[in-house]
């Protein structure tokens, strides 16, 4: 039977991860599930307390443990999930704001956001790489959703040379939804030309049932009578003939993006200021004895099908037979014109212990420009990780598109060594 470790246990996630183990527990020969946190606040106990309920109400047949003990939590497991956010929501809202003192877009996952997320999660991906191949299953796997997710499974899988890795986002899982809606169909039957990096991606395919349903779907997309000239994004999706992940806004529209960043700041709070209230909220909500399922005010934290995408993928894992995930996994010649060793969020073909990349030919050429940018990006903050170097970093930040110039780099890059002090040392 199967031993499943979540990192992060105590996050305001956890009820929505549990309902879809619950659910999956049979497939999955599911055994022991293991919140491991290093929270030895109340948030941790309000958290596993509920998930507790909910197994019991289901009568679920897996034993679940939690606690702060790693060997304990990593000891034989078969699939460790990362959900843990290193700096906790503090963290996220430096991400979100210093770069705003800077004019330029303050997000976790990308530009200077998710360069700082990555000087505090590098280290400590590190760290529980080296416990997992210490104290876990030898085939274990690590399902990764840590931000930046991209970046780190860049780092675990061609640095630390971890294989068994995925990082899994949940918009290309979304995606699918959404067309299996359009088309009336199951996830399954619909196949994407889709390419690209975690929070940086596109589509130029669409096939639903084996056939061509690529302009049907851009259409369903991208309704032309309803994209005035005034909302760029959409028509230059549309003109182009792809569908764009929407974090690519920040790329192609970055001064409406900022801007709208600055009028929430000023309004309501960054986003990580909102997540604040929603998890206290949340946490009020778990606290009632009586609560035995995620409530559906979990919806509003995001996260959207973010269990159905690491439960069904731990599932095919476990299972004969081969399905299709999008993960974030090495690119092997998958796409022809990019890089073989590059990390990408691409087409896989999952089976019992085995993720292979799906060839799909070449990616787009606006598409490969600003890939190979941000890839290069992503290995220059990975090295200045690696040799502690103030330099590498430097060059990272003026290299991604999103980043400082040199009016402003020494500056920001400072501002931001010194609220992460406690995780990094850069000289």
């Amino acid at each position: 039977m199967k031993k499943i470790t979540v990192i992060g246990g105590g996050s305001t996630y956890t009820p929505e991860l549990m309902d879809g183990l619950i659910k999956n527990a049979d497939a999955i020969d599911c055994g022991e599930v293991y919140l491991l946190d290093i929270d030895r606040t109340n948030k941790f106990k309000i958290v596993a307390e509920l998930a507790q309920r909910m197994v019991e109400h289901a009568g679920a047949k897996f034993l679940l443990r939690w606690g702060t003990d790693i060997k304990d939590g990593l000891q034989d497991a078969h699939f460790i999930l990362q959900q843990y956010r290193p700096g906790l929501l503090a963290g996220r809202i430096m991400d979100e704001t210093i770069p705003l003192k800077y004019n330029l877009i303050g997000q976790e996952t990308t530009g200077v956001g998710g360069f700082s997320c990555a000087l505090r999660a590098l280290p400590i991906v590190e760290q529980y790489v080296e416990f997992v191949r210490k104290w876990a299953n030898k085939d274990a796997f690590i399902i990764n959703f840590t931000n930046p997710s991209g970046l780190i499974s860049e780092f675990v899988i061609n640095t630390l040379g971890f294989e068994n890795f995925a990082g899994l986002c949940n918009i290309p899982i979304n995606t699918l939804q959404t067309l299996a809606e359009n088309f009336n169909c199951k996830r399954s039957d619909i196949f994407l030309h889709y390419y690209g990096l975690n929070h940086m991606s596109w589509i130029d395919r669409v096939y639903v049932k084996g056939i061509d349903r690529t302009q049907d779907a851009f259409n369903k997309t991208y309704k032309p009578e309803n994209v005035p000239d005034s909302e760029l994004f959409e028509r230059f999706a549309f003109e182009s003939a792809m569908i764009l992940n929407p974090y690519l806004r920040y790329y192609y529209t970055t001064q409406t993006m900022l801007a709208e960043e600055k009028e929430a700041k000023a309004t309501k709070g960054t986003r990580g200021e909102q997540v604040q209230q929603i998890e206290r909220d949340l946490l009020e909500k778990y606290s009632d004895v009586t609560l035995y399922e995620k409530p559906l005010e979990l919806e509003q934290r995001g996260g959207s099908m973010y269990s159905t995408a690491a439960i069904e993928l731990i599932r095919d894992l476990c299972t004969k037979g081969t399905k299709e995930h999008i993960v974030n996994i090495r690119n092997n010649g998958a796409v022809e014109n990019l890089d073989r060793s590059y990390v990408l969020e691409i087409n896989a073909r999952v089976s019992q212990g085995m993720i292979r990349p799906v060839c799909i030919q070449k990616a787009h050429p606006i598409a490969k420009g600003l890939i190979d940018t941000v890839k290069t990006f992503e290995r220059l903050t990975i090295e200045a990780h690696l040799k502690g170097s103030k330099k590498k970093a430097r060059d990272a930040l003026l290299i991604h598109p999103l980043g400082p110039r040199l009016e402003d780099v020494n500056a920001l890059l400072d501002d931001l060594l010194e609220a992460n002090q406690d995780y990094c040392r850069l000289s």
